[in-house]
């Protein structure tokens, strides 16, 4: 065509020289990129090699195969079908190029020359061509590669099909939503996932069930015109996906060509307690912190960025107080500043009363002691219902000093004067580790600080008996985010006390929290041997932890913290005949 077109008699001799220029040009690219689609290449398995680190680090290479996906802006993977037989070593690499021939797209046939490159030190590094010189398409519409894996994959496994277009058949399960507005979500081929020490004693056959769940883990990010598009939460399930096992710069994720869509997620709201009954709910608030309370002083030190977002946390989480119609509120993640007029717990309250139409009090301890940190737990009663029997109690020490201080009222029903003790705790988090000593990770899946949350726990029943027993009653509910899963040491040191975890054995999923597609209950309610046969009922409302942060919910209450409340509905007053 190139020589019919420069040899053609009907063209003015005037446009003639520019033509057979511009021919003669065209001839010369072709003749070149014909060069470098017959010179002799490295397979792309032999770039990669059989372990994390390429064998050609750094050395010059050029390779050819077919382009699986384009990065906008970052480069292209590209993968040679059936480059050695080895399945122990990856067909495909990436191609870091931030401008790309137009022409070349998934299907392309192309060559490729640059540095062979590791992105990403560590076990999470991505093998890359870099400092690419000339990418030539050498022709267009392949067939794009598939190879099809199952689950479990462990390190090496994945590093073998790293860069890769792979199917994942059967049912997979939404596992972490945490970035689903970013288009990234984690999948399970071994169904909802657990934290270890949720479901196993702590020890070597718990380190062994985390490793399991990780080979069962992928990692996904979902096309980006389509990421976030169709709401997903953990426990969904999806049948298979097509995609390539790419890198999103910290480590490998699959980028999602083909995924069929979930089933919508089903929320339902709770019935309310019976007549004569009392509604206890546990609540974490996510730092409810209010600025100055008057409109300013945002942002705040832990809570929302700006004003219009407290606006927006607030309404969340009045609109789950509304449809919960608690009677008494154990709070965690309340601003510690006071109970002014312009304070969190003010703001709180007012809250309250505009959900449930109804007066609302604190419970204050004497001297307003609620401790130094910056959250605290706190108490809150309808005074209609209930009356707070002399001022809330608290407990401080060297056992409180990273574990927030715990919270007790005695409460009196009006309608007939039956007590019950209510006390609210929030031990220390997993996080901040030291580096040594008895608090340090021991290895074992309870994480850091277990020993100063275990001791925390045992100081506080302690204290909690002895206040029930200066009150005259058994009736001791006590609520509250112990940051320590179901089978770890503080909520056996409160078992052990006397007191019975109310979802211990209840069937379904028991979750009220889950951390990187791991979910379990940091979030508990106890009761005294005394109050257990009068607990009516007891549940989780999962609405928050298994949804995805900053995201437009169907309904106003979901997602108003990142751990689910805890409900239980109590009849103190025990008929003499079946109610």
């Amino acid at each position: 065509m190139l020589i019919r077109l420069c040899r053609t008699p009907l063209v003015a001799a005037f446009f003639l020289s520019v033509i057979l220029t511009a021919c003669s040009d065209a001839e010369t690219a072709t003749r070149d990129s014909y060069a470098r689609c017959a010179v002799a290449t490295t397979p792309i398995a032999s770039v990669q090699g059989a372990r994390p680190v390429s064998p050609l680090i750094d050395q010059q290479v050029t390779v050819q195969g077919v382009v699986t996906l384009v990065q906008s802006g970052q480069g292209l993977y590209l993968e040679e079908p059936d480059s050695d037989q080895d399945k122990s070593t990856s067909n495909a690499v990436f191609v870091q190029s931030t401008e790309l021939p137009d022409e070349v797209g998934p299907g392309s046939w192309i060559s490729a020359e640059g540095k062979v490159t590791e992105i990403r030190k560590g076990r999470n590094s991505l093998t890359a061509l870099t400092d690419v010189g000339d990418i030539t398409q050498c022709s267009s519409g392949q067939t794009l590669p598939l190879t099809s894996v199952a689950l479990p994959l462990r390190g090496l496994e994945r590093e073998a099909l790293e860069g890769m277009r792979i199917t994942v058949n059967g049912t997979l399960t939404v596992t972490d939503t945490y970035q689903f507005r970013r288009g990234k979500l984690s999948l399970a081929g071994n169904g909802f996932q657990f934290t270890a020490t949720e479901v196993i004693a702590p020890g070597v056959e718990a380190i062994a069930y985390a490793k399991k769940n990780r080979a069962f883990t992928l990692r996904i990010l979902l096309p980006e015109k389509t990421g976030g598009s169709e709401l997903l939460a953990s426990g969904s399930t999806i049948d298979g996906i097509t995609g390539v096992m790419a890198h999103d710069g910290r480590r490998s994720r699959v980028v999602i060509q083909l995924m069929p869509a979930a089933e919508p997620p089903s929320f339902a709201a709770p019935g309310q307690a019976a007549e004569g009954e009392l509604r206890v709910v546990g609540m974490n608030l996510y730092n409810f912190f209010n600025g100055d309370g008057q409109g300013g002083g945002f942002p705040t030190p832990r809570g929302a960025r700006t004003a219009a977002k407290f606006t927006a946390q607030r309404q969340r989480i009045g609109a789950a107080i509304k449809v919960l119609n608690p009677h008494v509120l154990a709070v965690m993640e309340l601003e510690n500043d006071g109970f002014g007029p312009f304070s969190a717990a003010a703001d709180f309250i007012t809250t309250v009363q505009q959900a449930t139409a109804t007066a609302w009090q604190a419970a204050r301890p004497a001297d307003d002691n609620t401790g130094a940190d910056k959250i605290r737990v706190g108490l809150f009663y309808r005074v209609d219902l209930l009356e707070a029997m002399g001022p809330a109690q608290t407990l401080s020490g060297p056992e409180f000093r990273r574990s927030r201080q715990p919270l007790a009222q005695l409460f009196k029903q009006r309608h007939n004067n039956e007590k019950i003790l209510v006390v609210v705790n929030h031990l220390k988090s997993k996080g901040s580790c030291p580096d040594s000593g008895d608090n340090a990770n021991q290895q074992d899946g309870q994480g850091c600080w277990n020993l100063a949350r275990t001791a925390a726990a045992m100081k506080m029943t302690a204290w909690v008996k002895g206040l029930a027993d200066s009150a005259g009653t058994d009736n001791i509910l006590i609520l509250g985010d112990m940051n320590a899963y179901r089978l770890e040491d503080p909520v056996n040191a409160i078992r052990t006390a006397g007191f019975s975890e109310l979802m211990d054995g209840a069937p379904g999923r028991i979750y009220s929290f889950i951390y990187r597609g791991q979910a379990g209950t940091l979030d508990y309610a106890f009761a005294s041997q005394a109050l257990q046969p009068k607990v009516r009922q007891a549940f989780i409302w999962n609405v928050n932890a298994a949804l995805p942060a900053n995201m437009e919910l169907p309904q106003p209450w979901l997602r108003f913290s990142d751990h689910d409340p805890v409900v239980v509905d109590l009849r103190l007053h025990q008929a003499t005949t079946s109610d």
